[in-house]
């Protein structure tokens, strides 16, 4: 059953025993103090390691992040208007789970967030992003925003020029 703030169902306990806020912890998006007394402060778990690290964002920044991450993933690359920013966002595909590379950084050997916990209500919540899609629905979004991209670079240099080893075209080392 889903609690007041739209956690979602609380998942089984991971037996992981939580900790609590360092002192000085402030939240990157906010600024706010993120301590034990305001009951802001939460951890995330990623894979395939298991293990679990302090939030640098406060829980309603991450709440905030996992109802919107995945559609406003869709809007930047609808309305992207920069190539390089296009092909950037579609690089990955479309986002399953929630992701920040300064407020939760993936330890080496991690692909991904798998659950959040937070404070103010002790229990562990799913890290998958609200709307988000997988399998064969995910890659038919995927196909959907690389038509954003147009046609792949080889196939719009000039006309006339020799591709890559032909006569007159690039050589290796050019």
């Amino acid at each position: 059953m889903a609690d007041e703030d739209g956690d979602g169902p609380a998942l089984p306990p991971s037996d992981h025993k939580h900790g609590v806020p360092e002192d000085g912890l402030e939240c990157m998006a906010t600024m706010e103090d993120i301590t034990a007394e305001d009951g802001n402060y939460c951890e995330y778990q990623t894979e395939p390691s298991g293990s679990w690290h302090a939030c640098k964002y406060a829980a309603d920044t991450v709440r905030r992040l996992l109802r919107t991450q995945f559609d406003e993933y869709a809007a930047g690359v609808r309305k992207a208007d920069c190539h390089a920013e296009l092909r950037r966002r579609l690089g990955p595909g479309p986002p399953i789970w929630i992701a920040d590379k300064h407020a939760m950084p993936l330890p080496e050997g991690d692909t991904h967030v798998c659950r959040v916990w937070y404070a103010d209500t002790g229990h562990e919540y799913s890290a998958k992003l609200k709307g988000a899609l997988e399998g064969a629905e995910r890659q038919a979004l995927w196909d959907e925003l690389a038509a954003f991209l147009g046609p792949p670079e080889e196939a719009k240099e000039g006309e006339g020029e020799a591709k890559e080893g032909e006569e007159g075209g690039k050589k290796d080392g050019e």
